[in-house]
């Protein structure tokens, strides 16, 4: 099959990454952009894996489950639209079902059935309040934006419907800023969070940041309302704030914490309200509780509120230090914190036996060692917070063979419109 052929499909269903699937000639087709339903004219061709995809020509007749993308850079621009979204061609109904369909899947792969499945959480338009972007210097100025699917290629974005407002129009200050401490060739990544103090920025570069790009920095703080703005090299981690206008913090569970610079948020606030209510309700009536993968106390604090004793386990230790000083100063004296890389050094089934419940938010690459630890222990109840159902479903099938069985699931889709989605469990023994 050439790039030049174009032929009519029609589209049976989405796969695993939202794209369109098809047939022709007894061969599946993907079809990126296309949703269930749609004729169109493609343009087939062969990727570099040997799989027949198909480019979208035109849309000869929209199925139902098509709806019109809100944001203009998102589609097949010719050169690659934006990769920050993949789904905003799908219809509300047609998007739940989809994200509903991934879990499912990943559970089946393991044989997990749930007692409960709770209705998917999904966070608004406009409510993300982290974003990292990327910044590259042409002759022609700073291009800003996320990268083309696919590609390394960055996208130039005038807004985003996903950021709040107050973000989203940070972007043309960021090119201003950027483009004088940057020569043509430069990259940098740009790391925006709305606190509670305020917009904070993260900058990833290797650019020297001498006095002048200080003043600028300054000046540009203040013009904007910056709460603070810090810079950490690519290579060689750490991070250097660089200014501070107020202290950055954000209100948990009713105590201010102090955030580091890069410091991990939920994306939204509305999922992790989704996520914060499941694990109070789930952790209910248990006096110790262990909050394992803690970042700055999403679930310690209010925990705190409704059990006798929370200790949290998080492995860097600027922000075990930020949930002792907001322990202190919310006078929490019933949460401890402690730096453990819990990868290499899980709890094991004796430390667990401690605890009434435990709950675990471990990054995308899951918990084995410490699923497995959970597993072997006596802890009545056992929380996970995920975000990727693939490595929950591999670790929850070690609770389930260790005894646990699996009483509720809440899905939660903080990431709209992306193929991300995060989840809550109970477990049971």
């Amino acid at each position: 099959m050439t790039s030049d052929t174009d032929i009519e499909l029609t589209i049976e269903g989405l796969g695993a990454r939202g794209d369109g699937i098809a047939s022709f000639e007894g061969e599946r087709v993907i079809v990126p952009l296309a949703a269930p339903g749609d004729r169109v004219k493609a343009r087939l061709s062969r990727d570099k894996d040997g799989r027949l995809m198909g480019r979208v020509r035109a849309i000869l007749a929209p199925g139902p489950a098509r709806a019109a993308p809100p944001c203009p850079h998102f589609g097949d621009h010719p050169h690659g639209g934006c990769g920050g979204c993949a789904l905003q061609h799908l219809a509300p109904e047609a998007y739940r079902d989809w994200k509903l369909k991934q879990l499912e899947a990943a559970l089946a792969r393991h044989e997990i059935r749930a007692d409960s499945i709770e209705p998917i959480a999904i966070s608004p338009p406009a409510s993300r309040r982290r974003v990292d972007l990327t910044a590259s210097r042409r002759k022609e100025g700073v291009i800003l934006g996320f990268n083309a699917r696919g590609s390394h290629r960055v996208v130039d974005l005038a807004g985003c419907p996903v950021l709040r407002p107050g973000l989203a129009a940070l972007f043309e200050p960021l090119r201003a800023l950027l483009a004088p401490l940057m020569k043509p060739g430069d990259s940098a990544e740009a790391r925006l969070a709305a606190t509670d103090s305020g917009a904070d920025l993260l900058l990833v570069t290797a650019i020297e940041m001498g006095v002048g790009a200080r003043e600028r920095i300054a000046a540009f703080a203040a013009q904007y309302d910056i709460a603070r703005v810090a810079r950490a090299h690519p290579k060689h981690g750490g991070a250097e704030t660089l200014l501070e206008r107020r202290p950055v913090r954000m209100m948990v569970g009713g105590a201010p914490v102090p955030l580091p610079p890069g410091a991990f948020l939920q994306a939204t606030a509305e999922g992790e309200a989704a996520l914060r209510d499941f694990v109070v309700e789930a952790a209910s009536g248990a006096r110790r509780v262990a909050d394992l993968y803690a970042g700055i106390g999403t679930f310690a604090f209010p925990l705190a509120a409704v059990a006798a004793k929370v200790h949290a386990v998080e492995r860097d230790r600027a922000v075990v230090a930020a949930i002792e000083a907001g322990a202190r100063a919310a006078m929490r004296a019933n949460v401890t914190a402690e730096a453990r890389d819990l990868d290499k050094r899980p709890l094991d089934a004796g430390a667990l036996g401690a605890f009434d419940a435990v709950v675990f938010d471990p990054p995308r690459a899951g918990a084995p060692a410490q699923a497995m630890a959970l597993a072997e222990s006596k802890v009545p109840r056992v929380i996970a917070v995920s975000c990727n159902p693939g490595t929950f479903a591999r670790d929850a099938r070690m609770l389930l063979d260790g005894g646990y069985r699996l009483a509720r699931l809440r899905p939660v889709d903080q990431f709209l419109w992306s193929t991300h989605l995060e989840l809550a469990a109970l477990f049971l023994r």
